[in-house]
């Protein structure tokens, strides 16, 4: 099954890379009514898939929490892409707000 945000496109993606073995989930936030609680949703649900302890998802949640209302706050567009990666036993959060400054 297939889910999708508001503006049609496939909500998450999720891949390992065949090079490193880093595996990351990837999703648009583009046109999603409350991307705050969808990232959340998304990082729960693919670190307890990769099998992280409870623990350590609670952080993650915080930490998608705080990046993604930083990134609605500082740009106009608001946040357009969260990802997540693990690698190596860390995961790193990231998200993409459409602001040109670095």
């Amino acid at each position: 099954m297939s889910q999708y945000n508001a503006a049609g496109r496939p909500a998450g993606q999720t891949y390992t890379s065949c090079v490193t073995g880093a595996r990351t989930s990837r999703l648009d936030l583009t046109g999603t009514n409350r991307p705050v609680a969808a990232a959340r949703r998304h990082t729960r649900d693919t670190l307890l898939r990769w099998g992280l302890a409870p623990e350590l998802i609670d952080d993650a949640l915080h930490l998608a929490s705080e990046l993604v209302t930083a990134a609605e706050g500082d740009a106009a567009e608001g946040a357009r892409e969260f990802q997540l990666t693990l690698q190596s036993g860390h995961v790193s959060i990231a998200v993409e707000d459409g602001n040109r400054r670095a």
